[in-house]
């Protein structure tokens, strides 16, 4: 993905939003290290500052004194080196292998977003929208969530809900469809349009949930949206590979959650602040985007590759 970019362009900041290309690429080498050769454990290192992701905003990251790009490809490669060397014995942990291979993907995304942003992308693999309608999900009770090995702290623990009937739309909200809206109500547009028939992405919550109501419609909750794939998931369209979706829901721990390998992960971003998306985007790997996975951003955000699936009462 980086290959075909000049190290100007992979220190440049193109946004306070995103980091520079250069430092999300050292932070990946920087985690696999800390946990699959250090167990965790920092050192004091300047490393441990510079690429420690609470240490510094994004905003400021670029003007830190991170690794160029020739010292931040050697010490990745140096890095999964000493990783293949130990992986048969690194391989018996599997939510540690699993957790550094999912940061990976995820980071790969974060910075394809970067480069959308800096108009380096071309053309996106977004699939075409073709259904119609709503399908009607019918109230009782599911398993939400996922004790499976790899499943992140904030997934955990697996745990029965119970909701009422609701009815959730077989289809994303198109290109054709939110320029309505953004006709009618004067509404901002997202950075970039698609074809009418794609769906609209890079639409934060507030507009995603403003757009629902103008439909007559709602944001689906997060324990809706779940039910609503792993019941009547065939009967949704580009549940994923498309856009994120946002829910209504704020990122919160599940009852009985425990913070794990770190309370950074997750805990830190509970409260009022943080919306939960669901599904995965047409950049999202199918490793991460299975139906228990949880993605949350702020309310404003835009840069994600995020739309609108609505649903409605019954």
């Amino acid at each position: 993905m980086l290959e075909p970019l000049s190290d100007e362009q992979l220190t440049q900041q193109v946004s306070p939003l995103q980091s520079p290309l250069v430092w999300d690429l050292a932070h990946i080498g920087y985690f696999e290290e800390l946990w699959l050769l250090r167990g965790g454990e920092g050192e004091g290192s300047e490393l441990d500052d510079l690429y420690d992701s609470f240490a510094h905003e994004r905003a400021e990251r670029g003007a830190l004194p991170i690794l160029s790009a020739p010292e931040t490809r050697a010490y990745i490669s140096n890095v999964r080196e000493k990783v293949l060397d130990r992986l048969p014995e690194l391989a018996k942990d599997d939510f540690l292998v699993g957790m550094v291979a999912q940061h990976e993907l995820q980071h790969g995304e974060t910075m394809t977003q970067t480069l959308a942003l800096a108009g380096l992308t071309g053309p996106n693999g977004l699939p075409r929208v073709t259904a119609s309608g709503d399908a009607l999900v019918p109230g009782g009770r599911f398993t939400m969530g996922s004790d499976d090995p790899w499943a992140y702290d904030n997934e955990r623990p697996a745990h029965v809900v119970e909701l009422p009937s609701f009815r959730i739309d077989r289809a994303l909200v198109t290109n054709a469809e939110y320029a309505e809206f953004v006709e009618a109500e004067e509404a901002a547009a997202p950075a970039r349009w698609g074809r009418d028939d794609e769906p609209v992405q890079h639409v934060s919550f507030d507009e995603a949930e403003a757009y629902a109501r103008w439909a007559g419609k709602r944001l689906p909750n997060e324990p809706e949206w779940e039910k609503a794939v792993k019941t009547a998931g065939s009967e949704l369209e580009h549940v994923g590979g498309a856009v994120w979706q946002w829910t209504s829901s704020l990122f919160e721990g599940y009852p009985g959650f425990r913070a794990f390998p770190y309370k950074e992960y997750s805990e830190v971003f509970f409260g009022n602040e943080y919306r939960v998306l669901r599904g995965g985007s047409w950049v999202t790997d199918p490793l991460v985007a299975r139906p228990t996975f949880r993605n949350w951003d702020l309310p404003v955000r835009r840069q994600i590759f995020a739309g609108i699936r609505c649903a409605s009462d019954v």
